[in-house]
């Protein structure tokens, strides 16, 4: 979504998760980024999606924020109790 940093409105797509990546260079990427998904995937390291709810209306703040502690709590693995 949008937040009127650009002049795109609405629901917008793009290649990068930013809006501002370099789509020139997206046949690079492909080949570098293919070689690190398969090697996290052949070793099973955790391989995810954040959704920060920054272009929800109420959530441009409070929605990465709390992404920001959930991918915290992921990393840190179980408390010890």
């Amino acid at each position: 979504m949008s937040k009127g940093t650009t002049t795109s409105t609405g629901i917008v797509h793009s290649y990068f998760a930013n809006i501002f990546g370099l789509p020139q260079y997206r046949d690079l990427h492909e080949v570098i980024a293919e070689k690190f998904f398969r090697a996290f995937f052949e070793r099973g390291i955790f391989v995810g999606e954040m959704r920060t709810r920054l272009g929800l209306e109420g959530f441009e703040t409070h929605g990465p924020e709390e992404a920001a502690r959930e991918l915290l709590a992921l990393i840190s693995g179980p408390k010890a109790s």
